[in-house]
């Protein structure tokens, strides 16, 4: 299996990854407007990607989740308290999402499904999304986004 940590940019995104059989291990800078970064995910098997949460990236979410990829969402200000080195560059915050994926430490935050968004959207719009995100407690459990 590939792990991959993706420094995510809306035009582009620079990863580092790891192939777990192998060892083999490597950084890669793609584009998202003329679909390097979708032939690349495409002709990878089951890859297990982490990233930051970021606002502009539902779209490419989506698109690697029905590829059949895992996606991790990290909050991004937990990945950045973790990092040793405060010089940020792509290249160095590709490689701690890797690191931190691997070391088990990857901050990960709960995002709504493709179902989930969708549902809220066609219920009650932004509002209904925002007290799902903060209602807590017992009654939640098990129940899918609006209370059906």
């Amino acid at each position: 299996m590939m792990i991959i940590g993706c420094d995510y940019h809306p035009s582009w995104q620079q990863i580092a990854w790891v192939e777990t059989e192998t060892g083999e291990m490597g950084e890669r800078k793609l584009m998202h407007a003329d679909g390097e970064a979708e032939r690349f995910y495409r002709q990878l098997g089951p890859a297990l990607i982490g990233m930051e949460a970021t606002g502009n990236s539902h779209w490419f979410v989506d698109l690697v989740a029905e590829m059949g990829h895992q996606v991790l969402i990290g909050d991004a200000a937990a990945i950045r308290a973790k990092q040793v080195r405060k010089q940020k560059t792509d290249r160095r915050d590709a490689a701690h999402i890797l690191d931190l994926i691997l070391k088990n430490d990857f901050p990960k935050i709960w995002m709504p499904s493709i179902a989930q968004r969708d549902h809220c959207g066609v219920r009650r719009g932004r509002s209904c999304c925002a007290s799902c995100r903060f209602s807590t407690g017992r009654d939640n459990a098990g129940r899918i986004c609006c209370g059906s």
